[in-house]
């Protein structure tokens, strides 16, 4: 249950999103993933909705997380929450039009069946879209790092590359509908980051990637 650890230190999650780097990486992953939801029909869910950072600025429907703490700070941004795991949602078939999990599936214990939750929860012809960091970035292997040296998020966490995040929703059910890539710096250049437009490509090297996948 890798979710516990953001049950305790749920202010230091949300609290780095005030500070450098953790904005100026916010401002590209939020960049990115409005790209991912363009025409993606509505209502949104956020699988993983965390403190609603993200879903606050893209304008999500409803949240879902397993952080009592984590859901008590969304609650303050106004937001509609209700406590669950992504392998256990509380919706009925058909439900939404989009899932998203942003930096949620390397945190899960079952990752396959969590998509297929979501799987079933989406509309024929829904989009699921997933923000990742690729384990094979310079991200990747920064977070790798922290996770062997014992740091409390990433030692409970799996980075998967873009092509292994696809396989996966692909045994869920899914069809590739395309990949956005974003955050080209890496920790070691944090210092020249700046503003720019995702490519609507797949970059393993990237930093962060969304993948969108389609129910058919």
């Amino acid at each position: 249950m890798s979710w516990q650890v953001f049950d305790k230190l749920y202010l230091r999650y949300d609290e780095w999103f005030d500070t450098f780097p953790g904005r100026e990486i916010f401002e590209l992953e939020l960049e990115c993933l409005k790209n991912s939801l363009k025409e993606v029909p509505k209502p949104w869910l956020e699988v993983g909705i965390g403190t609603g950072r993200f879903a606050k600025a893209l304008g999500v429907d409803f949240g879902v997380d397993p952080s009592i703490e984590m859901l008590k700070v969304a609650l303050k941004r106004n937001l509609k929450v209700t406590k669950a795991t992504a392998e256990h949602l509380p919706f009925g078939e058909r439900s939404f039009g989009g899932v998203i999990m942003v930096v949620t599936l390397c945190f899960l214990d079952n990752s396959l069946e969590a998509l297929r939750e979501s799987f079933g929860i989406l509309r024929k012809g829904g989009i699921l879209v997933l923000g990742i960091v690729p384990g094979k970035s310079e991200w990747g292997k920064f977070y790798l790092k922290k996770k062997r040296e014992g740091h409390p998020f990433y030692s409970v966490a799996h980075f998967y590359t873009i092509k292994e995040s696809i396989e996966i929703a692909e045994k869920a059910g899914f069809k590739l509908e395309g990949v956005f890539s974003t955050l080209f710096e890496g920790p070691e250049d944090i210092t020249h980051i700046k503003s720019y437009p995702p490519k609507p490509e797949l970059k393993e090297e990237a930093g962060f990637a969304c993948i969108k996948m389609r129910k058919p």
